[in-house]
């Protein structure tokens, strides 16, 4: 009986842990083509969504702002290299300052709110150069956008417009970045089910046609259920509770 009650514990707890895995996984969305998806005729703009698992991401003028900002368009330079990064699939800032800003939309069909929780992207600048020095991830409070700090989307509050969400300095070559957007803002980023979130990545130069190209960008976010999802859970697993007791009851009664 010992070992049967144990096998039953197990269960439960593997039970309970692969649920709980199941409701907060990550859920990502990446663009590294960005020049076969961009469906703007002229390549010095940009137009592009892509959808995956539950999100959508929109770049430049396909309504993510007002201005729609869509940097200098795409590029297909490999700059006489090769590697991964080198796929002449990316976003080129320069020529002015307007086209140093690409403006994103975040969309969650996740069927859950979401916290906003890593944008991950690449920059090149050409080694040697002085610009561009940096960049800034930048909240866009604009049209129905909703960017949600606090403890949860309901007790929260919308961030208020050019809110900062990262921020770094741009080397010669390529620079990979990687931005925790709670540990930024010192709090959690909500977006939620349904909702969507417009965001600028400003590239930071003292000269408006300094060139510099974007390329290998990521999105990722944590659904989390409403309580009463987990209240399912906790339904559902003390009904299996229930059925092995009855199990092991009824083992007992017919000895």
């Amino acid at each position: 009986m010992n070992a049967m009650h144990t096998n039953m514990k197990n269960r439960i707890i593997m039970m309970a842990f692969a649920l709980s895995a199941a409701v907060a996984s990550a859920a990502t969305i990446t663009v590294d083509d960005f020049a076969n998806h961009n469906t703007q005729a002229n390549s010095n703009n940009l137009s592009l969504t892509k959808t995956e698992n539950g999100l959508t991401l929109t770049f430049g003028v396909l309504g993510t702002s007002n201005s729609g900002w869509d940097a200098f368009g795409t590029g297909t330079s490999t700059f006489g290299q090769s590697g991964a990064w080198f796929d002449a699939q990316y976003v080129k800032f320069g020529n002015s300052g307007n086209q140093q800003l690409l403006d994103f939309r975040i969309t969650n069909n996740t069927g859950s709110d979401v916290k906003l929780t890593n944008i991950s992207f690449d920059i090149r600048k050409q080694p040697g150069n002085a610009n561009p020095t940096g960049w800034q991830l930048l909240y866009l409070a604009t049209g129905d956008s909703a960017l949600i700090k606090g403890a949860s989307v309901a007790s929260g509050s919308e961030m208020v417009n050019l809110a900062g969400l990262g921020t770094d300095t741009i080397e010669g070559g390529i620079n990979n970045y990687s931005e925790s957007i709670g540990g930024n803002i010192q709090g959690t980023a909500w977006i939620a089910n349904g909702d969507y979130a417009n965001i600028r990545l400003k590239i930071n130069t003292a000269a408006a046609g300094a060139s510099s190209q974007m390329d290998n960008f990521s999105v990722t976010v944590t659904p989390v259920p409403e309580p009463r999802t987990y209240a399912l859970i906790g339904g559902l697993l003390a009904l299996g509770c229930a059925v092995m007791r009855r199990r092991i009851s009824g083992k007992n009664g017919s000895v």
